[in-house]
């Protein structure tokens, strides 16, 4: 009886090392126990969502193909990975449900990773920081968030941004104006039709020195880390993507690709670990 009892015991203690064995060697991952790189690279294709709200983060070109620093960084990932790259424009508002339905696998979209939206999807390590900056036109009065807390006052923003929480907070009488994007914010401001615009500081500051009338007022209200999107459930790739991150920073790929799109030298501060 007690041989018994031992064998069932030992039987037992087996059938709960093989449940934990089976249960550590299963990738994690929300493609059924497939690992979202494996399948990217089974697939020989990525579907990499980009936000074609204004020059030069990504835009439409003359010949409507979408291009800019954004897309230069989703290429050279296609590269890397020797797969093909699907293009596929989000916005602001989009940008996270399209990585959440599976629409796309990752999004080089402008966002800014914060422990809000992280609660969402997950991030890879910066591969841009910048911060919210205000654009008026030349002899505006308004020089500051504060300025614009008037009924009066029109602000264009787009839904889902930085800048959007930075003017309901700052700003709450204020009229917001939503577009579709900051190319229509800034138009709209030099149509004065509205008062001011909040937009990332690389994007005003392009826009403030390559159009005639746009003043880019100085203070930044935020320190935003621009990062890689992806959905939840694959640690294994989020790891990936921060490795892909740092070797290109360290390689002088981002250095070089916002000197191509910005015509100066990039002064942020990014690390690279690896």
């Amino acid at each position: 009886m007690k041989m018994k009892k031992v064998l069932a015991t030992v039987l037992a203690l087996l059938m709960i090392v093989g449940v934990m064995a089976g249960c550590a060697a299963a990738p994690t991952s929300g493609d059924g126990g497939v690992s979202r790189l494996d399948r990217i690279l089974q697939d020989g294709k990525i579907k990499i969502g980009v936000n074609p709200g204004g020059v030069p983060i990504c835009y439409y070109d003359d010949n409507g193909e979408m291009v800019g620093y954004d897309v230069d960084w989703a290429m050279k990932l296609g590269e890397v990975l020797g797969v093909e790259v699907e293009l596929v424009p989000v916005d602001g508002e989009t940008r996270i449900s399209a990585l959440q339905s599976g629409q796309v696998d990752v999004i080089f979209a402008n966002i800014t990773g914060n422990l809000e939206r992280a609660q969402s999807v997950n991030f890879s390590i910066p591969y841009l920081r910048t911060g919210i900056k205000m654009l008026t036109r030349e002899g505006s009065a308004y020089t500051t968030v504060n300025d614009l807390n008037d009924p009066s006052v029109k602000v264009a923003v787009t839904r889902g941004t930085t800048g959007e929480s930075l003017v309901l907070e700052r700003a709450p009488q204020a009229q917001i104006v939503y577009t579709a994007g900051s190319e229509e914010q800034f138009l709209q401001l030099e149509q004065g039709k509205i008062d001011a615009t909040f937009e990332d500081g690389t994007l005003i500051d392009y826009v403030a020195g390559t159009r005639e009338g746009m003043v880019a007022q100085p203070t930044v209200y935020t320190s935003d880390p621009i990062c890689i999107g992806t959905a939840k459930g694959d640690a294994d790739f989020v790891r990936y993507l921060d490795m892909f991150v740092s070797w290109q920073i360290s390689s002088g790929f981002q250095a070089e690709t916002y000197l191509k799109w910005w015509g100066t030298e990039y002064t942020g501060d990014l690390s690279a670990p690896w």
